[in-house]
């Protein structure tokens, strides 16, 4: 079957096919235009997992800060999980350090409708530009100290 056919009729056989010509180095054999296709997309999604887990994070933190009466123990364990997996990302991903700033300001649009959806307040209670540095977001002990346990 020939490759560009296979690739947009049996993806999964595709990636077989191409996973086998890889391992026996069968150059005449590789899709080359769809392996490129392929890898590049495989980074873009890389770079949309750290920035969807900051607009989790980010829209935590400004429900953390603006809306302290509704404080929660889910909000406490979103902030949590949501910093240890950016930690984990980024020791899985080094690369993706360069693109914290953009990733930042991406995750803080998202941020911002996730905190209006979740909460009464209104558009003009949030900063327009993200308040919070990178490195002070996934900190352990900023705004929300994730250190130790939760105490309501």
């Amino acid at each position: 079957m020939d490759k560009p056919f296979l690739y947009d009729q049996d993806f999964y056989g595709w990636t077989q096919q191409q996973a086998k010509a890889l391992e026996h180095r069968l150059v005449m054999e590789l899709d080359w235009q769809h392996l490129q296709e392929e890898i590049q997309a495989l980074g873009r999604q890389e770079y949309r997992e750290l920035v969807s887990r900051l607009s989790v994070l980010l829209g935590h933190l400004l429900k953390w800060e603006f809306q302290p009466e509704q404080r929660s123990r889910s909000w406490f364990l979103t902030i949590r999980e949501q910093r240890r997996a950016i930690h984990r990302h980024l020791r899985q991903n080094p690369s993706l350090k360069s693109r914290i700033e953009e990733a930042l300001l991406d995750g803080f649009e998202a941020g911002v409708d996730l905190a209006l959806r979740e909460t009464n307040l209104p558009l003009r209670t949030f900063p327009e530009d993200c308040p919070y540095l990178f490195d002070d977001a996934i900190a352990d002990n900023f705004l929300c100290d994730t250190r130790q346990d939760w105490e309501g």
